[in-house]
């Protein structure tokens, strides 16, 4: 569970930090102390774990894993350093206290089992399935007159996909090719020309794996009135960028782009572009690897643009841009994990109890490092706007890879439920859930539900009606992280991925929406 950065946290024993892409630069290498107390080897994680990331528990992973992971990082700061940092004899002596400290194995998360009185969903396939799915993101675009319209970035074609059908007739929905990008990651829409039109702004990551690589690049979508777009390259030469939102983020009534480069290997960043009469001009709102998104809220309700970015990686902070007015910004670190093995994965600006302002829901489920199972810390919690920059941190449940939560009313009754989607889960488990909904039974008191069981790695939610039958559905999309992490292959910092691709392989379900039914209507003969 996150915690106030404002609170006292005091320091914990631990060294982990995630391998994709960390590089906190450490101090030189100091002496360690001769004496081997418990408290002086304490010390030593601190001093060498502690100038990298916060040092967390050994109860974060198993106790066959520690010696290993402590191994990892030290040749990760060797190579990060180009000479070794931690001392073997302090090594040894970290590696003992952690496999001493922590627990021979981890807690178990219950089922989500337990079947609704009123609600089931059934599974309806949008497309054929694929080898290797990876619908990184579904953003709507339309929604009017009965007629839906989404753009699926989908980094297993490598195209920008437009995706439209009319309400209660997903049998003809269509998709169409607009735009090949070699990774696409997150879309907005914007009016880049001024002549009327609908237009496209697009991150493109680059490459999967985390690296300090400049490889991300922005390109808008124009579009020629005809159904097709030229592509235009915005800017490259970025590592790997996660997202972009199209806004006027200084008042002056033209749309500037803020931008979330995620990057790796210590290096990322948000920035924003602000369009000028001479093209687009750049302002840095941070510099740090591990930003996921970049959404716009107004948490102070001062009628000027704010930012929010949850940051991943070892900083596992949510951090808020707060504007002041003229494209200027404060930062505000609202909260920290505490430890960088949480694994943030998304956030939701949402006011998730109808109060009147934008409250925060968040995710972390990333166990994509050296200890690859699903922990028991993995879940979804939400942060209570209570005016002033002040929030309250609640939970709403622990689910084992949580990487994307949406609100919406599942059950009719007038409150925000929650849609939660897995991406890294015990799937030889046939009860473990790729897709769950947390019913909000009032006061934002949540019970889980189980949505779909038989499919693995979902990443994406939309909720609408997508049948016109008053009751929210479910559009998602695949995105197989197990068997990414089947043909992942290291070298050093370099990380690949080596995919089956013949005709042979088996495929996955890769676009599908589950369709809400009363459970009494659905059992009526």
């Amino acid at each position: 569970m996150f915690k106030k950065r404002a609170s006292n946290i005091a320091p914990v024993i631990g060294l982990i930090v995630l391998v994709f892409g960390t590089a906190a630069v450490c101090s030189a290498q100091a002496q360690p102390p001769e004496q081997k107390t418990p408290q002086q080897i304490a010390a030593l994680a601190q001093q060498y774990c502690g100038s990298c990331h916060t040092t967390p528990s050994p109860q974060l992973l198993p106790k066959a894993s520690w010696p290993g992971v402590i191994d990892s990082m030290a040749e990760l700061s060797e190579r990060r350093l180009g000479k070794p940092y931690i001392p073997d004899t302090a090594l040894h002596h970290i590696k003992a206290l952690y496999y001493g400290s922590a627990p021979k194995v981890l807690p178990v998360l219950p089922y989500i089992d337990r079947t609704h009185p009123q609600v089931q969903f059934t599974q309806k396939p949008l497309s054929v399935p694929t080898q290797v799915p990876q619908i990184m993101s579904i953003t709507q675009v339309a929604n009017s007159a009965g007629y839906f319209e989404f753009l699926l970035a989908d980094a297993e074609a490598g195209e920008l996909i437009k995706l439209s059908g009319k309400v209660g007739e997903l049998d003809q929905w269509q998709e169409q090719s607009i735009a090949q990008i070699d990774l696409p990651v997150a879309v907005d829409t914007l009016d880049a020309n001024g002549d009327g039109l609908t237009d496209y702004i697009v991150a493109d990551l680059g490459e999967l794996p985390p690296n300090g690589n400049p490889s991300g690049k922005v390109y808008v979508l124009l579009n020629n009135s005809k159904g097709a777009y030229e592509k235009k390259l915005l800017v490259e030469n970025l590592g790997r960028v996660s997202d972009v939102n199209a806004l006027d983020l200084d008042q002056d009534g033209d749309t500037d782009i803020a931008v979330a480069v995620f990057g790796g290997q210590g290096r990322g960043e948000v920035l924003w572009l602000e369009q000028t009469p001479s093209g687009y001009q750049t302002h840095a709102l941070l510099s740090m690897s591990g930003a996921l998104n970049i959404d716009d809220t107004d948490l102070n309700q001062d009628g000027i643009v704010d930012l929010v970015t949850l940051v991943a990686q070892e900083h596992e902070t949510l951090i808020a841009f707060v504007g002041t007015g003229k494209g200027q910004f404060e930062r505000h670190d609202l909260v920290s994990a505490g430890h960088p093995m949480f694994g943030a994965t998304s956030l939701t600006v949402v006011d998730l109890d109808r109060d009147g302002d934008d409250d925060l829901l968040f995710t972390n489920g990333d166990a994509f490092d050296t200890q690859t199972d699903p922990k028991p810390y993995h879940g979804i919690q939400w942060l209570e706007n209570r005016g002033e920059l002040k929030f309250a941190a609640h939970d709403v449940g622990r689910y084992y890879g949580a990487v994307n939560a949406k609100a919406a009313d599942m059950d009719g009754d007038g409150d925000l439920d929650i849609v939660a989607s897995s991406w890294v889960n015990y799937w030889q488990d046939p009860k473990r859930n790729a897709l769950v909904w947390y019913e909000n039974t009032g006061a934002q008191k949540f019970i889980p539900y189980p949505v779909n069981q038989s499919l693995r790695g979902l990443v994406p939610l939309i909720l609408e009606d997508f049948n016109g039958d008053g009751r929210v559905d479910i559009l998602t999309g695949s995105f197989r992280m197990d068997l990414l992490h089947q043909a992942l292959k290291r070298e050093g910092d370099t990380l690949s991925f080596e995919l089956n691709k013949s005709d042979q392989a088996p495929r996955s379900d890769r676009l599908m929406i589950f369709v809400s039914q009363s459970r009494q209507a659905s059992s009526s003969p």
